[in-house]
């Protein structure tokens, strides 16, 4: 007899939103989550819970890319101070990206709880 699998594919789902949502505080909860949406996107069936793992992927490597983005605003801080004119805009800039990026991750997250308990597609 086969063992039945701890949690169902729309129970992950749920659970790499609620990820996604936790690395907002955190800040790990990103890469897990988008490991096990690669991980189960091609052994789930509907069409509905493969559009899901999709955003998320597209969500976590979207966040990724904004915070590389961001950190390199942070550069000239290594040999420019706080103070001075570039170093202080720089420091601004790479604080707005990533309240951006934030905001970006807590929208997507919402979006797609509100999509997965409804049972919809989301693309």
């Amino acid at each position: 007899m086969a063992a039945r699998p701890a949690f169902s594919q729309q129970q992950w789902v749920g659970i790499n939103y609620g990820l996604m949502l936790l690395s907002v505080l955190l800040g790990f909860g990103v890469l897990i989550a988008l490991w096990s949406s690669h991980h189960f996107l091609n052994q789930s069936q509907d069409v509905w819970l493969r559009s899901h793992h999709l955003w998320i992927m597209r969500s976590c490597v979207g966040l990724l890319a904004l915070v590389v983005f961001a950190a390199l605003f942070l550069l000239p801080l290594f040999w420019l101070p706080v103070t001075q004119g570039i170093g202080f805009y720089s420091a601004i800039t790479a604080a707005s990206m990533g309240g951006l990026a934030t905001l970006w991750l807590i929208y997507r997250s919402v979006k797609g709880l509100l999509y997965w308990s409804k049972g919809k597609v989301i693309y």
